[in-house]
């Protein structure tokens, strides 16, 4: 997750051309495989962080960021709450049902 496989080499492992790959990819999952990926990354930081295993700091490294800033720009816009204050929303949240 944090290092993935270039598209050129997924699309050797799988005998198709890159661009046929990301084609088809798209088409059956109905995002990027870019998009996918950070999808599944941010999905894994906001564990780490639901649960206390990691700080922001720490989830960011552990899912592949090595820029703070650019983790907290992606985390905010998948999730529309800074990694900081998540652990308080999903207890809000879960407090409320």
């Amino acid at each position: 997750m944090s290092d993935p496989p270039p598209l050129e080499e997924l699309g050797r492992m799988v005998s198709c051309s890159p661009f046929y790959l990301s084609r088809l990819f798209s088409q059956e999952v109905g995002m990027t495989m870019q998009q996918y990926l950070r999808q599944i990354r941010m999905e894994r930081a906001a564990e780490l962080l639901s649960t206390g295993k990691c700080n922001v700091t720490e989830a960011a490294m552990e899912v592949g960021y090595n820029s703070l800033s650019h983790f907290s720009a992606a985390f905010h816009q998948t999730f529309g709450c800074c990694p900081g204050l998540y652990p308080l929303r999903t207890v809000k949240l879960d407090q409320k049902t």
